[in-house]
């Protein structure tokens, strides 16, 4: 695999300038990815050492960082230079979807009044945090104008080019990640509605696990596995997702940490106005994931609940069975033991039946034979038959266990 992963600690460059300044930072996610992936940033100056193009590839999207060198302070906001073509061009990426849009005014000077200043600037409702260690003043109103672009202005108080250049890539960073992972939030209202059908179809399911007769155990357990299918599927489809999201709220709240904001008086802080407005979707996002995961799970159970029920049904019957067939061998012991009897006693009559015929031609032929001969020979016959009987059984059992 050639993979230059010490290319990674250098991926994320910034673009360092002091002085005023306009930035345009656009997250764009083509839709095709193949090819576009690589780690080196690409830096455009276009002949014009005042622009500058950065373009990043992150692993499911596209930045273009493009800062615009100004002579003086801005007293009104200036329009951006960028259209939708020319981003796509400098991305490479035609048909690319952006995703954020932010626009970062940089100022050398902390204006008297920052209401009237930002007033001047068309901000609403603004939050406002000394960033840097008291260095900067970072404004923004959050809104989102025409250009599909969000607005955010720093006043620099004392940071030289390189810390100017980090903070500024901090902004981007905040809102390009806080876009990202909102991304998620649809994906979550969507699932809401099924995540409660699934949950209704569930506890009905449980009762009829409790109620419902043998015979009807492979009916309910297909609707149990459709509606195990069904979790899985969903959670399958929204997995990546919700993991992005998870991944790009913690960069978000890294980045705020790092910004090392101070209340400014009057106003919201900036990091305070992102985090209840940006936390409250992650964590929708979090616990429809989590509740996701816990359907699975109590489908998976009780589809081993009824397996288990099934199972114990089946020993129940193999039980019964088992009975069975011992009280059938029981009785065709018996039966064979009458059967031995009897086959004693005939086996005993055919016997004497023949003494009485050898008795009766030693008559005939004139030899005369006492009546008592007769009586005696019927208890010996009986008990050499009986005799005989009982050591085959044994020669028989002999052999049976000598072979088992």
């Amino acid at each position: 695999m050639n993979f230059d992963f010490n290319a990674e600690l250098h991926a994320r460059p910034s673009i360092y300038f002091s002085g005023p300044a306009f930035i345009d930072h656009i997250a764009l996610i083509p839709q095709q990815f193949a090819g576009l992936r690589r780690t080196d940033p690409v830096v455009v100056t276009e002949g014009n050492e005042k622009v500058r193009s950065q373009l990043e590839y992150h692993t499911e999207f596209i930045t273009l960082t493009v800062v615009r060198e100004l002579d003086k302070d801005a007293t009104e906001w200036p329009n951006s230079e960028l259209s939708l073509d020319d981003i796509h061009l400098l991305a490479d990426a035609p048909d690319a979807e952006i995703v954020c849009r932010t626009s970062i005014l940089i100022s050398s000077a902390m204006p008297p009044s920052l209401g009237e200043a930002l007033e001047r600037l068309n901000f609403g409702d603004t939050a406002v945090s000394q960033v840097g260690g008291g260095d900067a003043t970072i404004c923004s109103d959050f809104r989102v104008r025409d250009d599909r672009a969000s607005r955010i202005v720093l006043f620099n108080r004392g940071l030289n080019a390189y810390r100017l250049g980090r903070m500024v890539r901090r902004v981007c960073e905040i809102e390009t990640y806080r876009s990202m992972a909102l991304r998620g939030l649809p994906e979550a209202r969507r699932l809401a509605p099924h995540l409660d059908a699934f949950d209704g179809t569930l506890v009905k399911l449980t009762k009829q696990n409790l109620a419902t007769s043998p015979s009807e155990h492979k009916s309910l357990l297909d609707e149990i596995t459709s509606l195990s299918s069904e979790i899985i599927s969903a959670a399958a489809a929204t997995r990546n997702r919700f993991g992005a999201t998870a991944a790009y709220a913690q960069i978000v709240e890294e980045r705020i940490t790092e910004l090392r904001e101070t209340h400014v008086e009057g106003f919201q802080r900036f990091g305070v106005f992102v985090a209840r407005r940006f936390k409250p979707a992650i964590r929708s996002c979090a616990a429809t994931a989590l509740r996701l995961d816990r359907l699975s799970m109590a489908a998976t159970h009780l589809i081993d609940l009824l397996q288990t029920r099934i199972q114990v049904e089946i020993e129940y019957q193999n039980s019964l069975q088992i009975q069975a067939m011992a009280d059938r061998a029981a009785v065709q012991v018996k039966i064979q033991r009458a059967v031995e009897g009897f086959s004693i006693i005939a086996i005993s009559y055919y016997l004497l039946s023949l003494v009485k015929t050898g008795i009766e031609a030693l008559e005939h032929a004139g030899i005369h034979v006492d009546p008592l001969v007769m009586l005696l020979c019927i208890p010996i016959t009986i008990f050499a038959v009986f005799l005989t009987v009982i050591r085959v059984k044994h020669a028989l059992k002999s052999d049976t266990r000598a072979f088992g």
